[in-house]
């Protein structure tokens, strides 16, 4: 706290005062007797409209006509705007930084050399189940499924770890890198999920060794894209960075919770002539008609669907999703009612 008795405001026009008188309109000031002229009547000046100067003449006492003073803008209330804003504002950077960690973690890669990072799907408990992102996320009554994404759950009797691995070169202009992020599951009490994890680590890794043969590197990004007590579906999606194009290929799989044992296609759906021409009708409404797809004939198109080395099926909330890679990508289609 500090006072300063040298200044106020004053009393008739608000305006700073210093040394007891006023710098706008001179209140307080010692004046010095005018000079012998024709000074006007004391009660005259004071009925003037708006008068606000002194009447009178030498030896007299002067007169002033109140004026209220100009009301002082209120800097406390600007003051707490200003921190409810602020206040406001790092609630929400906080917000997005703790959204940015859960949902970017598996992108965290070393500086140098290769590091392996592992952290718990359930790290967080519940705070992203009563936290709406705006990102997309498959429901039951969809009419198809929109986008890969990840749709995991904190509440069944195994969980979920993520694994980071990366390789980086030392040299910081060698754009050539290795990454990779994969789930593994842990069930306390219980040996099934090994051979799940196995098959999960040999396909999250599968391109590590060739990772040098593209400008760019390889990454592999893992998604669950459904898990419940009974079955789990992990999908890679492999980017093969080229000099001026990137490459992108799907692999699938599920596995059956209780015993550990992968679930085939066949499993999944009837894999005939019908499921080649439902695919070639849905590919027009999900994907308005790859132009690839729609020039196969139905028997084409069920050759692909049943090599192992170019079809993928997963579950969804929304249903069973069917497709295959091709020379320029990949494709896939809903097929409703078809989950397990």
């Amino acid at each position: 706290m500090s006072e300063n008795r040298d200044f106020g405001f004053c009393p008739r026009c608000g305006a700073l005062m210093h040394n007891g008188a006023c710098t706008s309109c001179g209140y307080g000031a010692i004046r010095q007797p005018q000079q012998p002229q024709s000074y006007p009547n004391q009660s005259s000046a004071a009925g003037m409209a708006g008068g606000t100067g002194v009447t009178g003449g030498p030896g007299t006492s002067p007169t002033y006509v109140h004026i209220a003073p100009v009301k002082q803008k209120n800097h406390t209330v600007a003051i707490v705007i200003g921190v409810t804003v602020g206040v406001l504002l790092l609630l929400a950077i906080l917000i997005g930084l703790i959204v940015f960690a859960v949902n970017s973690a598996r992108d965290s890669v070393s500086s140098q050399g290769r590091r392996d990072y592992y952290y718990d799907d359930d790290f967080y408990g519940d705070y992203d189940d009563d936290y709406d992102y705006g990102y997309y996320e498959p429901q039951e009554d969809d009419p198809y499924y929109e986008e890969i994404v990840d749709c995991t759950r904190t509440d069944l009797d195994y969980r979920l770890q993520w694994v980071v691995e990366s390789v980086d070169p030392d040299d910081p202009e060698d754009s050539c890198t290795y990454y990779t992020t994969y789930p593994i599951l842990e069930m306390e009490g219980s040996g099934q999920t090994e051979s799940i994890n196995a098959t999960l680590r040999n396909l999250a890794g599968c391109y590590r060794d060739t990772y040098k043969e593209y400008e760019g590197g390889i990454s592999t990004f893992g998604y669950v894209t459904l898990m419940d007590e009974e079955k789990i579906s992990v999908v890679f999606k492999h980017s093969f960075y080229k000099e001026k194009v990137t490459e992108v290929r799907l692999d699938a799989r599920s596995f059956w919770i209780e015993s550990g044992k992968e679930i085939t296609p066949e499993e999944m759906t009837e894999i005939d002539r019908e499921l080649a021409m439902r695919f070639q009708s849905q590919d027009k409404i999900q994907n308005e008609g790859v132009e690839y797809v729609q020039k196969l004939t139905a028997d084409e198109l069920l050759e692909i669907l049943k090599n192992p080395d170019q079809a993928v099926y997963f579950y969804t909330p929304v249903g069973l999703e069917v497709g295959f890679n091709y020379e320029t990508g990949w494709v896939t289609v809903t097929i409703k009612e078809q989950a397990l």
